[in-house]
């Protein structure tokens, strides 16, 4: 129920079997009034002299009689407490929403942010090899993108599939990745065996020796990089480290793939 003070008129809401009319004693929290409580009825037929009223209070005071603090808060503060609540969640809302999207807009710098140029697929480099362990082998999928490193600098990444278009199974497939300037020059060159990847997060965090050690790990050459079947693919990836301003395009090719050999 609510119940007004009497002395300020400040409303609270308290609870029905707390309060019996006419015997309950209440204290205002906000202006520390004492008052009985009565019901509303009760307070329009409550236009009787002073003297008698003091009269019935004599007479009440030997029953007994309950005082409750009124020390719940009032409605108008309640009110105010739940827009408060709600303006807090909306603004950690707006914060959570502003923190992802910096976030997401940092990733997305760091993936992109490059020299002036964007380098292009040297397509002969692409092509069938005449080698009859690795005419069949094919490299698809194939991206590249540079990457802030916090501890390294610049990285370019070069990654793809190699597929196993033999009818039988390979293995131990290596890719080569060579970087050209604008003229056609080697700048520099680098090869690995597939089967292994790193994540975005350990691109952008990772020193030089960690991420060497996980690009070649053998554990997962031997999971992924044997016994390919026909048909099947083995993922690789390449990283050059603070590769040189005038990078123009690159090349990937296979220089190796092994027959799997009969146990």
């Amino acid at each position: 129920m609510i119940i007004s003070c009497p002395n300020c008129n400040t409303k609270f809401k308290i609870k029905d079997d707390l309060v019996t009319p006419g015997k309950t004693k209440l204290k205002c929290s906000k202006c520390n009034h004492i008052f009985i409580y009565k019901e509303e009825k009760e307070k329009q037929e409550e236009k009787k002299p002073e003297n008698e009223h003091k009269v019935k209070s004599t007479s009440q005071s030997k029953e007994e009689k309950i005082q409750i603090s009124l020390e719940e808060k009032p409605l108008e503060k309640s009110f105010k407490n739940r827009r408060l609540f709600v303006i807090i969640i909306i603004s950690l809302i707006f914060i959570v929403a502003v923190a992802v999207l910096f976030m997401f807009t940092d990733i997305k710098s760091k993936i992109f942010s490059s020299s002036s140029h964007k380098i292009k697929l040297k397509s002969e480099q692409n092509a069938t090899s005449q080698i009859d362990a690795i005419k069949d082998i094919s490299l698809e999928n194939l991206k590249q993108y540079f990457i802030e490193n916090d501890k390294i600098g610049k990285l370019l990444v070069i990654e793809g599939d190699a597929v196993n278009n033999f009818n039988v199974p390979k293995e131990l497939i290596k890719v080569e990745a060579t970087l050209y300037d604008d003229k056609g020059n080697v700048i520099e060159k680098k090869s690995i065996l597939c089967g292994n990847r790193v994540s975005l997060f350990q691109l952008q965090s990772w020193s030089k020796e960690q991420l060497e050690k996980e690009l070649n790990s053998k554990v997962g050459i031997l999971m992924n990089n044997t016994n390919i079947q026909p048909g099947g693919s083995v993922h690789f990836m390449i990283v050059f480290y603070n590769p040189k301003e005038n990078v123009y395009e690159y090349g990937v090719r296979v220089i190796e793939a092994m027959d799997v050999k009969e146990k």
